[in-house]
């Protein structure tokens, strides 16, 4: 019998490590998915994937297994599934080590006796499911289904109850020795996302609205408090209810809410996402309390890039609060999915802000789930690739948080795809061929070489995002009839966050600018000496300490300043241009733009960006030499001027083309790595190019040997950032 496994995250010269029995170990694992047909560990299919990766080096595998799955009429725990799906993993590899994802949904039963514990809808009722065969159990996840609430006392208490028993339980079992980290999962696909957000407004239950007037009642107090807080006279704790969809869908200024008219909405968001986390926390804090030994807690947290403009509704506004917590040790999430993002030549970022759950010493673990032509894509059979495509795809997703510090698992669901040739196979994973297979283990093996190495990412760009400024941004729900998976909506009344988010991300990873990014409530303690530019991106609320901090220790050192978008236009309590203007030195209006086509020209290169619509966008007055963008109708929308210690820009809408923040980033002085439109990622010693023209290239990582390249079309080719050595052509 083989000893039970320790596992831990430790800050190990400058990254989160992952330790196996007090191993570094590379982060990189493969993933089951729940799928029926493709879930169990023990069955033809899952075997094989499982042996094949074992085969080429992988020893971390990941798991499903829900607790309804495991308890009888009476609640009892019957544990035999889960050690047969551990089990499973190690029949085809003793050597493993799993990571299970424990799903804490209430059985439909628990919901049906208790529909006051339940998610509410703004805008529509709850819609009871019937469940027909071997339906994927979170498959309705996003539409209005009858979930318990993550704000019910009575669900929180149901499910740590179980997950505690569960955990003290599988790990005594010889099963249990193999479990290196229990990731907890609930709301929208196990991810923490309220359900139903796409396309309403979750959550008005019964348990949710009890607890946001305690909520309410730790802020203000009393009636009293909370009628002078909201301005609305005459109002009680006892009849304070969360808004409606009209509210949340309403702003004051351009997209913003103006919180002297809407702090009953603000607080309802700061509620949603403070409690959101709070349950995060406590089912970790469960497993860590439950579990005998060191094991690493998990969960899916921390989305900030590609949510479909519903980051109030669904997103994780509290990731700090998060980050913060000593319970957690390990934050994922799925990739972005934009057409920038995912495809051949796109950028391969995660939906994350990676650098400060870096600094906040969480593993980092990306969820790389992109199809390939081996079986092809469930969810779109249009989707056509060929192998040498797919592995510079896989080599590009999987190194993206390598360089940054982290790892991925591979989430297999190509065995539910179908059969590429039904006369000689059947169903099949999605990297079960030799060329992918070999290309797993390069990778494994490159990314073990850096493990117990310190760790640099030399980025002299920082991006700043606070993701509570969705909470002051109105946001629409989605129409269902005109959803089409996996094609991005764009919000009906917010059409520039994207621009804020997707749109700067793609274009910095594609500039040859290195660049990390920050949380705002980090600028007190983050060191800004190794940054030439910095992004205020999407920060329209900054307080009066922050704007000091801002002007006095960023806005130094001959640093550049750049304000994005309505940066500062709020101060907490009122907002506006003027608010903006006060502070930022820039004179700003709000312009109301027939169709919102702003062209920039920087440095010989230009850009033009619109909203497609009539919009209030920022508009400012500055010489016209100092002025690189103008709206349709010729009023400046992006500014500069030059301080003795710093230089400052304010852009209207962001630069969203490469060409544009190389600009930027040279009169900064920053390190360009290469000059061309193509996805380069810098991190852990490695510099990987990944592009689809190919080509001649000149590449300056700083501090190494300048290199030049011959690079095939539609490749990912990873140098050493030290010595220019081709690691992987």
């Amino acid at each position: 019998m083989r000893s039970p496994v320790s596992a831990s995250v430790e800050n190990r010269q400058g990254r989160p490590t992952l330790l196996i029995d007090g191993r570094p170990t590379a982060p990189l694992m493969y993933a089951l998915t729940d799928s029926p047909g493709a879930r169990w560990a023990w069955e033809e299919v899952p075997a094989r994937n499982i042996a094949l990766f074992a085969e080429h080096g992988c020893r971390l595998f990941q798991a499903d297994i829900w607790l309804e799955q495991l308890l009888g009429p009476d609640d009892a725990m019957d544990l035999a599934l889960a050690r047969r799906q551990v089990a499973g993993v190690l029949a085809v590899c003793p050597e493993a080590y799993v990571m299970l994802r424990v799903h804490l949904n209430a059985p439909p039963e628990w919901c049906a006796r208790h529909p006051e514990e339940c998610v509410g809808y703004a805008d529509a009722p709850a819609e009871p499911e019937r469940r027909r065969g071997l339906e994927r159990w979170l498959g309705r996840d996003n539409d209005a289904p009858v979930r318990a609430s993550f704000y019910s006392e009575k669900w929180r208490a149901w499910a740590q109850g179980h997950l505690g028993r569960f955990c003290a339980g599988l790990a005594a079992t010889p099963e249990g020795a193999a479990v290196f980290s229990i990731q907890v999962a609930y709301g929208v696909y196990g991810e923490w996302h309220q359900f139903g957000f796409f396309c309403h407004d979750p959550d008005t239950g019964a348990a949710a609205e009890a607890a946001f007037r305690r909520w309410l009642r730790a802020r203000y107090g009393d009636d009293a408090g909370l009628a002078r807080g909201w301005r609305q006279p005459g109002l009680t704790l006892a009849g304070a209810k969360a808004p409606g969809s009209a509210a949340r869908e309403t702003s004051d200024v351009a997209l913003l809410r103006d919180p002297a008219r809407q702090r009953d909405v603000i607080d309802y968001f700061t509620f949603l996402h403070e409690g959101l986390a709070d349950t995060v926390i406590l089912m970790a804090k469960t497993v860590r309390d439950s579990w005998p030994r060191a094991v690493v807690t998990a969960s899916f947290f921390g989305y900030f890039y590609c949510l479909f403009g519903r980051e109030a509704a669904g997103g994780h506004l509290a990731a700090g609060r998060v980050m913060a917590s000593p319970h957690l040790d390990c934050l994922c999430a799925s990739p972005v999915y934009t057409p920038g993002a995912m495809p051949l030549g796109g950028t391969g970022h995660s939906k994350g802000l990676v650098g400060a759950v870096r600094r906040a010493g969480k593993l980092w673990l990306d969820e790389m789930d992109r199809a390939t032509s081996v079986s092809g894509c469930p969810w779109d059979k249009a989707f056509s690739s060929t192998i040498p495509d797919d592995a510079a795809v896989f080599r590009r997703n999987l190194l993206q948080p390598v360089t940054r510090g982290g790892g991925a698992w591979c989430y297999d669901f190509g065995m539910i795809a179908g059969t590429p040739v039904f006369t000689r196979l059947g169903t099949i994973g999605w990297w079960d061929e030799p060329r992918l297979q070999a290309e797993f283990a390069s990778l494994l093996a490159l990314a073990q070489s850096r493990a117990g190495r310190p760790f640099l990412r030399p980025a002299d760009v920082l991006v700043i995002h606070d993701p509570w400024s969705f909470a002051h941004t109105a946001g629409a729900r989605h129409i269902p009839e005109e959803m089409v998976f996996g094609v991005m909506p764009v919000s009906r009344v917010d059409p520039v966050s994207r621009l804020l988010t997707d749109g700067v991300a793609e274009a910095l990873h594609r500039s040859g600018l290195i660049h990390d990014d920050a949380l705002l409530s980090e600028l007190p303690a983050l060191d800004f000496s190794p940054y030439r530019l910095v992004i205020f991106a999407t920060t329209p609320v900054l307080d009066a300490g922050q704007r000091s901090l801002i002007r006095e220790k960023i806005a130094a050192a001959g640093r550049h300043v750049v304000l994005l978008g309505y940066a500062g236009w709020s101060d907490g309590a009122a907002v506006g241009p003027q608010v903006a203007g006060g502070w930022s030195g820039f004179d700003t209006r709000l312009h109301p733009a027939a169709k919102s086509e702003q062209t920039l020209e920087i440095d010989g290169g230009r850009e033009v960006l619109g909203l497609n619509r009539p919009f209030g966008v920022p508009a400012f007055a500055a010489p016209g030499e100092r002025v690189v963008g103008r709206w349709e109708d010729g009023a400046p929308s992006a500014v500069w001027r030059e301080e003795k210690d710093a230089t400052w820009w304010a852009f209207a809408l962001p630069p969203n083309q490469p060409a544009s923040w190389r600009g930027l980033g040279r009169r900064a002085g920053c390190r360009v790595v290469n000059d061309c439109d193509e996805t380069t990622l810098l991190g852990d010693g490695l510099l990987v190019v990944h592009t689809v023209p190919g080509g001649e290239r000149i590449l300056r990582p700083p501090g190494g040997a300048v290199i030049r390249a011959a690079l095939p079309p539609r490749s990912t080719t990873v140098f050493d950032a030290d010595t220019g050595a081709v690691l992987l052509s």
